[in-house]
């Protein structure tokens, strides 16, 4: 009986202790914050976890964890704190007791051996400074990134920015794209992901750099040495775009900032007719020639007070699926934004004795509405297989309204070739990527990466109007014969890119990096691009008394057409491209010794494009195709003198396709200038070496000097053609090309000093200052100089400064950014044909950002940009010995602006 109550009661106490488990574990808390210990800037993902348990959790975008020990016993544990890239943490015996909150602050040291491939490799912050620069330091492949938190530092807003602060890389005005080492726009490749991006503009190779706001950017690779499995249509460099995804377990932002330009902010703004508050364009088109249907107005209004003005939110969560504890996460972001532009410029063009026959003064008003959306969704299985899909949509506006007033040869020469030309453009452009991207550990040994992604773009140029007003002997009137043009055109593009690759690693007992790659690359692209041009001929002028007075929409009416004052003449312009683009490659990398690492490789790649125009204006009906196979061999060498310094060697072969657009004869019209394409043009063969020197003093600083040489077959350049017309066009200028220069990169701590009670504190100043010389050449046969000519958009100098102080302590923190630049003077176009070259005139710009986080939710940054408002100019000097005339001449104002965030 006894034996029998000692079992009841043992029953009863089990099932009581059953029951008071989850009471003891119910309470337990760790909270706490991880650094990095030198620069004291938070760790955003490392990983929390006691030892023996499933209990852990991630850092958010301030360092700051709070582990919850949902089913953990009271007791001494272990924590175990990770981040790739650093050193393990590992605190011992820490007890944990129900109802009492423990708080470990934690700093952890750099480790680059961390960064070693391994089957899946763990996430990386590349948002962080650090971070990328110990990428950097391990690469063996030369590399260069800015991350987002550098990008925020300089105030820099987008990918376009981003680039321009590394070493080599310059922007032309008036020219979407950058020139990397003196190669523009068809020399460079643009990635998202990975993945090649297409150009939403028929005028460029690579999408506009300026779609990819800040939002949506983890970082920017900017990659000038090649290997196998990279870009092969490149020789600038292959810019790549990693976008942003969910680092924390969640995230919840919200964002404003309101700003000016001191030019445009109180000028009587312009703004065509035809675009909505959210830069949606009507282009809609008369269904015939034979009546007046055109939707939208010839006449501007007028507004004032323009306020630039962004708004972004943000969020996502992560979870943990399954028994293994899975993570899955999910991360979303959305922005609109508004600015204006309003400069006055002159624009003049001369005959090659320097008669100067177009000489305007003119004012240009321009408003940039865009939106953009990110969707990443993330999925890791047992830390071996990752799956992850991306969607981004971007979908940007702009608008112009130019005023131009003066002498222009097209206008009636009894009263001095004088008139009023007014040129209203939108362009309406959108893009839709969709990612699906594997990574597959099929052993520990090999593993699989894989992704198709489908790019879709639409580029719009819906009803560009053009109108001519000559100067009469008692007023104005519209100028007679096709000089009322009203245009519509559209871009839209297919582009399927499939990427699948093994990675075998093999042993070499030193830091396991050593691999074999073989894979496939396809893209294809199919293009389709078509412009509406509707010529308005005038067969009775309208009058206007003063240029005040103009007013078109009172004669450009139905009845008028039906009176027949005016005409309507229709002409279509088309051309289709197909690009079929395979590519097999394979790569090895072996790592001889701790100080030799090669990598080795070579790619296949046959292209076939073909290119179908029908264009009435400049060209005819035809077709023109190209196929190509190339065997593109790469090297790679990296030698760690010590610990601290590296050299590195990269040579390699590669090839430069012509644009789409620069293979059809279509023209295009411009305000200065219009731009016709040729159908002879020829791919170029590039050849690539580059040498580096790599010395970090502390894993946060870097000194680094590069040279590099390139010898270009058969160089394809923009040229001025002389004819009456004065329009551009491209030519394999030359049997070859060279370019040479070097560059130096320096990253210094000037100082920085723990403060606070526990240390917990930062104040620092550091300095960062890239440079670079860059010497190209091409002697052109159809030149004016033949003795050679620097490449267009070359610019010989290039410098980047920035000096900036940080100063830090518990959830306050102030970072003040001076930031210089200065671009030297360089070819905007080469002269052919008796034209000297037109050159565009050095620039220095200065800009200040400061950024203030007053707490844990709370954050503003001032931005003031374009201080000294530099003039930007392109001359030429006549070919006779004449003076420079100034072609261009304007300036863009000073922009300033506030904003506030706020993280829940």
């Amino acid at each position: 009986m006894k034996k029998l109550f000692l079992i009841r009661l043992s029953v009863v106490a089990f099932f009581c202790i059953l029951c008071a488990l989850p009471a003891l574990a119910a309470n337990i808390k760790i909270k706490g914050v991880v650094k990095d210990k030198l620069s004291k800037e938070p760790l955003i993902g490392a990983t929390i976890r006691l030892v023996g348990t499933h209990a852990g959790t991630v850092t958010d975008t301030e360092g700051n964890f709070e582990l919850n020990g949902m089913g953990v016993l009271e007791g001494m544990y272990d924590v175990e704190i990770k981040y790739v890239g650093y050193k393990t943490e590992i605190c011992r015996k820490v007890h944990v007791e129900n109802g009492k909150l423990v708080i470990l602050n934690l700093e952890l040291e750099t480790d680059a051996l961390e960064l070693s491939d391994v089957v899946v490799v763990a996430k990386k912050n590349r948002e962080n400074e650090n971070m990328l620069l110990l990428e950097q330091q391990k690469a063996v492949i030369a590399v260069q990134s800015v991350g987002v938190k550098e990008l925020s530092r300089k105030g820099v807003s987008d990918a376009e920015g981003a680039v321009t602060k590394v070493s080599g890389i310059s922007k032309q005005e008036g020219v979407k794209n950058v020139f990397v080492r003196g190669l523009g726009d068809r020399y460079n490749s643009t990635t998202f992901n990975g993945f090649a991006v297409p150009s939403e503009d028929p005028e460029y190779k690579n999408i506009s750099l300026d779609f990819f706001g800040t939002d949506i950017i983890q970082s920017v690779g900017v990659n000038k040495v090649f290997s196998a499995g990279g870009s092969s249509d490149v020789s600038g460099a292959t810019i790549d775009i990693v976008s942003k995804e969910l680092i924390g377990n969640k995230n919840i932002g919200v964002g404003i900032s309101g700003g000016i330009n001191t030019q445009t902010v109180s000028a009587d703004f312009l703004k065509l007719n035809g675009v909505n508050f959210m830069g949606l364009a009507d282009d809609k088109q008369p269904a015939n020639e034979t009546s007046w249907e055109f939707k939208n107005k010839l006449d501007p209004s007028k507004q004032n007070l323009q306020i630039n003005r962004s708004y972004s939110v943000s969020g996502g969560k992560r979870f943990y699926i399954g028994k293994d504890k899975n993570p899955f996460s999910f991360f979303v972001t959305a922005g609109h934004t508004i600015d204006y532009q309003f400069k006055e410029e002159s624009i003049r063009n001369t005959t090659t004795s320097g008669t100067i026959y177009k000489d305007m003064v003119g004012k240009k008003y321009v408003e940039n509405i865009n939106q953009l959306a990110l969707a990443n969704v993330d999925y890791d299985i047992r830390n071996r297989h990752h799956l992850s899909y991306n969607f981004m949509m971007i979908h940007a506006n702009t608008q112009s309204v130019g005023d131009y007033d003066g002498k222009n040869s097209i206008f009636d020469d009894d009263q001095g070739n004088v008139g009023f030309t007014r040129r209203q453009q939108t362009n309406d452009n959108w893009l839709l990527v969709n990612q699906l991207m594997t990574n597959w550990g099929v052993t520990k040994e090999l593993s699989l990466d894989a992704g198709i992604s489908y790019n879709l773009v639409n580029g719009n140029e819906p009803d560009r109007r053009i109108n001519n007003i000559t100067k009469s002997s008692d007023g104005y009137s519209l100028l007679r014969g096709n000089s009322q043009q009203r245009y519509f055109s559209s871009l839209n593009e297919g582009d399927l890119n499939i990427k699948t690759g093994f990675v075998y690693r093999l042993r070499d007992n030193i830091e396991e990096i050593s691999s074999i790659r073989l894979g496939y690359i396809g893209r294809i692209v199919d293009d389709n691009f078509e412009s509406t041009e509707y010529n308005m001929p005038t067969y009775s002028s309208g009058h206007f008394s003063s240029l005040t007075e103009i007013v078109l929409d009172d004669y450009y009416t139905q009845e008028n057409f039906l009176n027949g004052r005016f005409g309507l003449q229709k002409n279509i312009d088309i051309y289709d491209v197909k690009k079929y683009i395979h590519s097999l490659y394979t790569e090895f990398t072996y790592q001889f010794s701790s100080r030799w690492i090669a990598n080795v490789g070579v790619k296949y790649d046959n292209i076939d494009i073909q290119v179908d125009y029908d264009v009435n204006k400049g060209g005819s009906k035809g077709s023109n195709k190209i196929e190509k196979n190339y065997f593109l061999p790469s090297l790679n060498l990296k030698y760690n003198l010590n610990a601290k310094n590296s050299l590195r060697l990269g040579a390699s072969k590669t090839y430069t396709l012509p644009q789409s657009k620069e293979i059809s004869p279509y023209r295009y019209v411009g305000v200065n200038f219009s731009s016709q394409g040729n159908t002879k043009l020829k791919p170029s063969n590039n050849y690539n070496v580059d040498l580096k020197w790599d010395f970090n003093p502390t894993p946060t600083e870097l000194i680094s000097l590069t040279a590099f040489y390139k010898y270009i077959k058969n160089p394809i350049s923009r040229i001025e053609v002389a004819s009456a017309g004065g329009y551009l066009s491209y030519e394999n200028i030359a049997d070859h090309a060279t370019v040479a220069g070097a560059e130096i990169e320096v990253r210094k701590n000037i100082f920085t000093h723990s403060i606070g009670v526990n240390g917990d504190g930062a104040n620092r100043l550091s300095l960062g200052l890239n440079s670079s010389y860059i010497h190209t050449n091409a002697k052109m046969p159809l030149a004016t100089v033949t003795t050679g000519s620097q490449l267009e958009g070359a610019a010989p100098w290039i410098a980047n400064f920035d000096l900036s102080y940080n100063y830090a302590k518990g959830d306050f923190s102030l970072v003040n950014t001076l930031i210089l630049n200065y671009i030297g003077e360089k070819v905007y176009t080469i002269g052919t044909q008796g034209f000297q070259d037109i050159m565009e005139n050095s620039l220095v710009t200065l800009d200040f950002v400061s950024q203030a986080r007053l707490n844990k939710h709370v954050s503003l940054n001032l931005k003031a940009r374009n201080l000294l408002n530099p003039a930007h100019k392109l001359v030429r000097k006549a070919n006779e010995g004449g003076d420079k005339v100034v072609l261009g001449n304007y300036k863009k104002g000073i922009n300033i602006s506030l904003g506030v965030s706020y993280i829940f």
